[in-house]
């Protein structure tokens, strides 16, 4: 469903820094793609620049359901079937000092209400349905996004790119920073997205995380691939050696 074929991408802010080198993936529908790395590896910079939001020079291959397609900005993403769950959601995420409704319905409103005038009644049937489906925990929509756990936000922030219907989910430390009860709804809602036919991609810096969730294991080091295996296959010590640059073992 999605395929990446050696992506660079290098800082326009810091010159001669590359973030991400010669990176080659394939997440296919119905599967969890998993991203391990330690920090500096370039991971959140490979999913910006899959996204068209990194901030320098990308280049690349990119293909959705095997066409090649160009993207140059999240607009272009989200045109083609692509929804990227940020770091950090408070700052990227979320428009903080609006309501739950607002946020949900963002980057879906071409879909889901009226082609030139908002309509608001569209709006809150779709964010109920989709949030209802989430288990959201709020007094009502018009409820501002500050005033809510770090969990609910988060499921604000995944029934946002669920409304738009993408084909590739991508997914960069989406527990962070949440309670162990709205982890466990996240896994399940994660699993539940690649059974239903999406391709995830996911990263996450909790090891155990990224070995229960996924299908398939991708390890970076510095910028590149430095692994690939079965989930079955990655044992943590092959994924730290991976991770730390001591073995290269991509098939």
């Amino acid at each position: 469903m999605l395929e990446a074929r050696s992506v660079t991408a290098k800082n326009s802010r810091v010159p001669g820094i590359v973030a991400v080198e010669g990176v080659s993936l394939k997440a296919r529908r119905g599967e969890v793609l998993g991203i391990a790395g330690l920090m500096g590896a370039g991971r959140t910079e490979l999913l910006m620049a899959l996204f068209g939001c990194y901030p320098g020079t990308v280049t690349g291959e990119i293909r959705v359901a095997g066409k090649e397609v160009r993207i140059e900005s999240p607009a272009d993403a989200i045109g083609h079937g692509i929804g990227l769950v940020t770091e950090d959601r408070k700052r990227t995420g979320l428009i903080l000092e609006h309501t739950i409704l607002v946020n949900v319905t963002l980057a879906a409103l071409p879909r889901v209400s009226g082609k030139y005038v908002t309509e608001e009644s569209r709006e809150i049937s779709a964010a109920e349905r989709v949030l209802r489906s989430l288990r959201l925990k709020a007094a009502s929509l018009f409820t501002t996004v500050s005033t809510l756990s770090g969990g609910n936000q988060q499921k604000v922030v995944l029934g946002k790119w669920l409304l738009t219907e993408p084909k590739v989910l991508l997914l960069d430390e989406p527990t962070r920073g949440i309670d162990v009860g709205a982890k466990q709804e996240i896994y399940a809602e994660i699993d539940e997205l690649a059974r239903s036919g999406l391709a995830v991609v996911l990263v996450s810096s909790e090891l155990p995380e990224v070995l229960g969730l996924s299908d398939r294991v991708m390890v970076m080091h510095a910028g590149r691939v430095t692994g690939e295996f079965p989930v079955d296959k990655a044992t943590p010590e092959l994924v730290m050696a991976c991770a730390t640059g001591q073995a290269n073992q991509v098939a």
